[in-house]
């Protein structure tokens, strides 16, 4: 009986993750358990109609960043950077942060409220689901389709763009 149970289980997975649809709805349930519930989420759709003003973090490495990043992000260094880097920000600013899927910025979003920030919010899967649902992304020479895949199981959700790991 287990061994038809895992069987069953793994069809179920293979049928979900050899699928268009299927690969997208696992990368929506992958990057809702990793991200942090305290910080509110913003998709892709609802961030490209945003008005100004609101100010876009990049929380990434600096690879990542030099690759391609979100028009108009500043960035801050995930493994380097400290909030005191960020005290010129007002704390009621409208910030939204994102990086690959969504960990990382999470992380910083929940320190951010931590010390007062109250407009924090989070892209829903990171710059991969803003990338996979066809917005830009730039480089400092203008716009690419280039895109950091972190590493090669988080680049597997990555379904448009060209994987560049070195700038």
């Amino acid at each position: 009986m287990t061994k038809r149970i895992l069987l069953l289980v793994a069809l179920i997975a293979a049928a979900i993750l050899l699928t268009d649809t299927g690969k997208h709805y696992a990368y929506s349930l992958l990057t809702s358990m990793v991200a942090n519930q305290k910080v509110p989420t913003i998709e892709p759709g609802e961030l490209q109609a945003l008005e100004q003003p609101y100010m876009l973090l990049d929380i990434r490495t600096p690879a990542e960043y030099e690759i391609s990043h979100l028009q108009g992000a500043r960035f801050v260094n995930y493994n380097t950077s400290k909030l005191e880097d960020l005290a010129d920000i007002p704390k009621d600013a409208k910030l939204i942060l994102y990086c690959a899927v969504g960990a990382r910025s999470a992380n910083v979003g929940v320190k951010l409220l931590d010390v007062g920030y109250t407009d924090v919010h989070n892209l829903q899967g990171g710059i991969f689901n803003w990338v996979n649902k066809g917005f830009p992304v730039f480089d400092a020479g203008g716009r690419t389709s280039r895109i950091h895949p972190y590493s090669d199981f988080w680049g597997f959700w990555l379904t448009n763009g060209e994987k560049v790991y070195e700038p």
